[in-house]
Protein backbone atom coordinates (compact mmCIF):
# COMPACT_ATOMS: atom_id res chain seq x y z
CA UNK A 1 0.00 0.00 0.00
CA UNK A 2 1.56 3.35 -1.42
CA UNK A 3 2.01 5.75 1.83
CA UNK A 4 -0.13 9.23 1.31
CA UNK A 5 1.87 12.02 0.69
CA UNK A 6 1.97 15.08 3.80
CA UNK A 7 1.29 18.32 2.71
CA UNK A 8 2.72 21.11 5.26
CA UNK A 9 2.78 24.96 5.48
CA UNK A 10 4.86 26.42 8.01
CA UNK A 11 3.31 29.28 10.01
CA UNK A 12 4.87 32.04 12.44
CA UNK A 13 7.44 29.33 13.49
CA UNK A 14 5.01 25.97 13.60
CA UNK A 15 4.24 23.67 11.02
CA UNK A 16 0.59 22.36 10.26
CA UNK A 17 -0.15 19.23 7.85
CA UNK A 18 -3.01 20.56 5.44
CA UNK A 19 -4.79 18.80 2.41
CA UNK A 20 -2.88 18.86 -1.14
CA UNK A 21 -5.95 21.83 -2.42
CA UNK A 22 -4.89 23.94 0.33
CA UNK A 23 -1.28 23.51 0.07
CA UNK A 24 -1.91 24.12 -3.42
CA UNK A 25 -4.06 27.48 -2.69
CA UNK A 26 -1.61 28.80 -0.03
CA UNK A 27 1.81 28.33 -2.10
CA UNK A 28 -0.35 29.90 -5.42
CA UNK A 29 -1.59 32.80 -3.44
CA UNK A 30 1.99 33.37 -2.40
CA UNK A 31 3.57 33.10 -6.13
CA UNK A 32 1.16 35.72 -6.70
CA UNK A 33 2.33 37.99 -4.20
CA UNK A 34 6.05 37.59 -4.98
CA UNK A 35 5.22 38.15 -8.77
CA UNK A 36 3.04 41.56 -7.06
CA UNK A 37 5.83 42.40 -5.11
CA UNK A 38 8.87 41.74 -7.11
CA UNK A 39 8.70 41.00 -11.09
CA UNK A 40 6.14 43.97 -11.51
CA UNK A 41 8.32 46.32 -9.43
CA UNK A 42 11.95 45.72 -10.99
CA UNK A 43 13.07 45.83 -14.55
CA UNK A 44 14.29 42.82 -16.00
CA UNK A 45 15.20 42.20 -19.57
CA UNK A 46 14.30 39.61 -21.86
CA UNK A 47 15.60 37.79 -25.24
CA UNK A 48 13.26 38.89 -27.72
CA UNK A 49 12.54 35.91 -30.30
CA UNK A 50 12.86 37.54 -33.47
CA UNK A 51 16.24 38.96 -33.24
CA UNK A 52 17.94 37.07 -30.48
CA UNK A 53 18.49 40.05 -28.45
CA UNK A 54 17.60 41.46 -24.79
CA UNK A 55 14.88 44.01 -24.15
CA UNK A 56 14.98 45.47 -21.21
CA UNK A 57 11.43 45.57 -19.40
CA UNK A 58 11.25 48.56 -17.35
CA UNK A 59 9.52 47.95 -13.89
CA UNK A 60 5.67 49.15 -13.26
CA UNK A 61 6.70 50.67 -10.14
CA UNK A 62 9.19 53.14 -9.70
CA UNK A 63 11.14 54.72 -6.61
CA UNK A 64 10.73 58.29 -6.41
CA UNK A 65 14.82 58.80 -6.16
CA UNK A 66 14.91 57.43 -9.14
CA UNK A 67 12.12 58.98 -11.36
CA UNK A 68 13.75 62.27 -10.07
CA UNK A 69 17.44 61.29 -11.05
CA UNK A 70 15.94 60.52 -14.49
CA UNK A 71 14.28 64.68 -14.94
CA UNK A 72 10.41 63.23 -13.87
CA UNK A 73 9.24 66.28 -12.89
CA UNK A 74 6.08 66.07 -10.52
CA UNK A 75 2.73 68.52 -9.59
CA UNK A 76 3.56 70.62 -6.28
CA UNK A 77 1.53 69.87 -3.52
CA UNK A 78 1.32 73.57 -2.62
CA UNK A 79 -1.50 75.46 -3.62
CA UNK A 80 -1.13 77.74 -7.10
CA UNK A 81 0.58 81.20 -6.53
CA UNK A 82 -2.74 82.62 -8.38
CA UNK A 83 -5.67 80.78 -6.34
CA UNK A 84 -3.53 82.22 -3.05
CA UNK A 85 -2.99 85.67 -4.53
CA UNK A 86 -7.48 85.29 -5.38
CA UNK A 87 -7.75 84.19 -1.63
CA UNK A 88 -5.84 87.02 0.27
CA UNK A 89 -7.66 89.81 -1.79
CA UNK A 90 -11.06 88.14 -0.95
CA UNK A 91 -10.14 87.68 2.68
CA UNK A 92 -9.16 91.24 2.71
CA UNK A 93 -12.24 92.61 1.11
CA UNK A 94 -14.06 90.63 3.89
CA UNK A 95 -11.97 92.27 6.19
CA UNK A 96 -12.78 95.21 4.76
CA UNK A 97 -16.77 94.24 4.74
CA UNK A 98 -16.57 93.37 8.41
CA UNK A 99 -14.85 96.95 9.70
CA UNK A 100 -18.14 98.54 8.77
CA UNK A 101 -20.32 96.94 10.77
CA UNK A 102 -21.85 97.94 14.02
CA UNK A 103 -21.52 96.27 17.14
CA UNK A 104 -24.32 94.65 17.48
CA UNK A 105 -24.12 93.14 14.32
CA UNK A 106 -20.21 92.59 14.89
CA UNK A 107 -20.81 90.42 17.72
CA UNK A 108 -23.65 88.48 15.85
CA UNK A 109 -21.08 87.24 13.02
CA UNK A 110 -18.72 86.66 15.42
CA UNK A 111 -20.57 84.53 17.67
CA UNK A 112 -22.24 82.52 14.69
CA UNK A 113 -18.88 82.38 12.63
CA UNK A 114 -15.86 82.38 14.29
CA UNK A 115 -17.40 81.02 17.64
CA UNK A 116 -19.21 77.90 15.99
CA UNK A 117 -22.22 79.30 18.33
CA UNK A 118 -25.90 77.83 16.83
CA UNK A 119 -28.50 80.29 16.27
CA UNK A 120 -30.86 78.63 19.06
CA UNK A 121 -27.86 78.91 21.45
CA UNK A 122 -27.11 82.58 21.11
CA UNK A 123 -30.94 83.21 20.38
CA UNK A 124 -31.42 81.68 23.95
CA UNK A 125 -28.57 83.80 25.41
CA UNK A 126 -29.77 87.00 23.66
CA UNK A 127 -33.17 86.67 24.91
CA UNK A 128 -34.60 87.04 21.73
CA UNK A 129 -36.61 84.61 19.36
CA UNK A 130 -34.54 82.39 16.73
CA UNK A 131 -36.30 83.67 13.97
CA UNK A 132 -35.24 86.74 15.03
CA UNK A 133 -31.91 86.08 15.15
CA UNK A 134 -31.68 84.62 11.82
CA UNK A 135 -33.29 87.18 9.99
CA UNK A 136 -30.85 89.78 11.33
CA UNK A 137 -28.01 87.00 10.83
CA UNK A 138 -29.87 86.93 6.95
CA UNK A 139 -29.65 91.06 6.79
CA UNK A 140 -26.24 91.24 8.20
CA UNK A 141 -24.72 88.84 5.16
CA UNK A 142 -26.90 90.38 2.44
CA UNK A 143 -25.29 93.66 3.71
CA UNK A 144 -21.85 91.55 3.11
CA UNK A 145 -22.30 90.47 -0.04
CA UNK A 146 -23.43 94.05 -1.82
CA UNK A 147 -19.94 94.96 0.04
CA UNK A 148 -18.48 92.36 -1.55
Amino acid sequence: MAEKEKYCIALDGQVFEVSRELYEAYYKGERKEKYFMHDLKESHTRMDQATGKPVLIPGREESYEKLLEAGGQFASDEEPVEDTFMRMAMLEKLNQALRTLDQDEMELIYALFFMDISEVELAGKLGVPRTTLRYRKDRILKKLKKML
